[in-house]
């Protein structure tokens, strides 16, 4: 997906990688925080702060966990979930990032 919107531009492909692997680890944390907290708000709104890159990256499945976060947090639906939810994208961003780092030597 980033190839294609890029025109496959090596420079630009590295620099939206390095600039992921660099700022969501410390939004998945506070994410973990609030969900540990019961801090739904706030736990949606760093999930929205997520999906646009995770969405030109074309990690479909990770933006689904962070919409579904982003929509609970607003409704205050399935609050129990919550946790499962952020391990999950804790997990699939960290896959991501290992992707990175394997394919990119990032």
């Amino acid at each position: 997906m980033l190839r294609t919107l890029s025109g496959n531009d090596e420079t630009f492909i590295i620099d939206m990688l390095q600039t992921f692997k660099k700022t969501n680890p410390p939004i998945v944390a506070r994410m973990e925080e609030y969900a540990a907290q019961k801090k739904y708000e706030p736990l949606g709104r760093e999930a929205h702060k997520m999906i646009p890159g995770v969405s030109f990256l074309g990690a479909r499945d990770l933006e689904k966990v962070l919409v579904t976060i982003e929509e609970n947090a607003k409704t205050g639906s399935d609050p129990e979930n919550m946790p499962v939810l952020v391990s999950e994208v804790k997990r699939q961003v960290n896959e991501l990032i290992g992707c990175f780092e394997k394919d990119f030597n990032l």
